[in-house]
């Protein structure tokens, strides 16, 4: 009957028991209503937002995204730390529960006949035969181990979106740099073209010097011009193939796996889809920084409950049970049976302020997570502010430079006209040559800059996996 009273007080106990320390609440944060940067309204579509490369109609960068997703290795790795810290977690919470162990010992020992010489130490040599189980279960009373699965379990959820914003870096970058291949395609044509066109004019400068038309000037000039394209080649092709290696490792592949794949010369693609902006509010939700910060906020909340509750006992059931005998053939008979079965009650007295101490520490860390949660949404309110000017003005750079383009290759047209007619002198026309390359590549660096400022305000944007 005693036996049974003390299990009612300790299930009393179990069920009365409160997790000591504060309990958890998402912070509310007040956002503005709407971005600051004019943009076009568009309804949220979050099958788009979550495929948004798709909206470059680029068949090889959907390949390319399909293959880096299953072969990246930054990726492999943060899904790694997703499996370890799963696994901590499933550690704390399995320490709320009984432990049991099975204990199993033969051991033979010889006692001293120097150090007492009394009958009762028995003879010299003597055996231990014993096996049995050992456990125990501490009563989780005040919620130290609660709260620590809670922390366990919320750093669980800040790891996996670490390795969302991993994810979410992976197809940005893999986006940029293949925009950044195809730009510098487009460069290495321009320069080839503008040598070709150089060489020509070479031709006919030193045909018009020959004929006694122009001095030995314009050939020079013109001699100058082409070799310093020609210098610009090799530096526009070795920036080409770093950015292939750059993308191949980018796939989990050799860095020279990738030439075959671009020997096909083709545009900087353009998106012309909706863009999917959405309201700030939307961030909260979106951007695994947010839910990342946010996770690591509320296991810092824990973590003072968890230091709080070493304040108070901790209780603990510990028992046994087994057969001894010092001869084998008595091992397992009912007389050498032993057990044993009590609580254990630890109570911290005497620690001169480390305790409290350390609940001033985890109490300061829950501050520093969240202040680096607002902190982290002002940074990603700055980040889709600064993407969306970015996008929307170089949009108008590039509607600018197009027109530059048309204006600069009528105006060579034309300036060449006159100097075959003996109209303008060759410096007009080297003049009118430099401005439409210039104009070329400025539409080149523009149109590039336009794809890699929509990669970044989708990837500030947050997506969804």
């Amino acid at each position: 009957m005693k036996d049974i009273r003390i299990a009612k007080y300790i299930l009393l106990l179990i069920l009365t028991g409160c997790a000591v320390g504060p309990n958890y609440d998402t912070p509310i944060v007040t956002l503005p209503e709407n971005y600051g940067e004019p943009h076009e309204e568009e309804q949220v579509d979050e099958v788009a937002l979550k495929r948004w490369w798709t909206t470059f109609n680029d068949p090889l960068l959907d390949v390319f995204v399909h293959e880096a997703l299953s072969q990246n290795y930054d990726l492999k790795i943060a899904v790694e730390k997703v499996n370890e810290v799963r696994a901590l977690y499933q550690i704390e919470a399995a320490e709320l529960y009984p432990k049991v162990d099975l204990t199993a010992t033969e051991q033979r020992t010889r006692i001293s006949q120097s150090l007492f010489d009394a009958p009762f130490m028995g003879p010299p040599y003597q055996n231990l035969y014993k096996v049995g189980f050992d456990a125990s279960w501490e009563i989780d009373i005040f919620g130290k181990r609660r709260r620590e699965k809670e922390a366990a379990y919320y750093e669980y959820e800040a790891e996996v979106n670490s390795a969302r914003d991993v994810y979410i870096t992976l197809l940005s970058e893999l986006a940029s740099t293949y925009i950044e291949i195809r730009a510098y395609q487009q460069r290495i044509a321009l320069a080839k073209k503008d040598i070709f066109i150089q060489k020509e004019l070479l031709t006919l400068a030193e045909s018009r010097f020959e004929a006694g038309l122009d001095s030995e000037i314009e050939p020079q000039e013109i001699r100058f011009s082409l070799e310093e394209t020609e210098a610009v080649l090799p530096e526009l092709q070795t920036n080409y193939r770093h950015a292939i290696h750059r993308m191949a490792v980018l796939l989990g592949k050799p860095p020279q796996m990738l030439q075959n794949d671009f020997e096909d010369v083709k545009a900087v693609p353009i998106s012309t889809a909706a863009i999917p902006v959405g309201l700030p509010s939307d961030l909260l939700r979106r951007r695994p920084d947010i839910r990342q910060a946010e996770r690591t906020l509320a296991a810092a909340t824990a973590n003072v409950g968890s230091a709080i509750a070493d304040l108070f006992p901790r209780f603990s059931l510990l028992g046994s049970f087994g057969f001894e005998s010092n001869r084998s053939n008595n091992w397992f008979k009912a007389r050498s049976r032993s057990w044993s079965f009590g609580p254990n009650m630890q109570w911290p007295i005497l620690y001169f302020g480390r305790i409290r101490a350390n609940i001033r520490a985890q109490n300061a860390k829950q501050q520093q997570a969240l202040l680096n949660y607002e902190q982290t949404i002002l940074t990603s309110l700055e980040d889709v502010e600064n993407a969306l000017v970015s996008y929307y003005k170089e949009d108008e750079r590039v509607d600018r430079f197009e027109k530059q383009v048309n204006s600069a290759s009528r105006t060579y047209e034309l300036t060449r006209d006159r100097y075959l007619s003996g109209l303008v002198d060759f410096s007009a026309l080297l003049d009118a040559d430099r401005a439409r390359v210039d104009a070329e590549n400025n539409l080149v660096d523009s149109t590039q800059a336009l794809s890699t400022n929509l990669v970044a305000l989708y990837k500030s944007l947050g997506g969804e996996w």
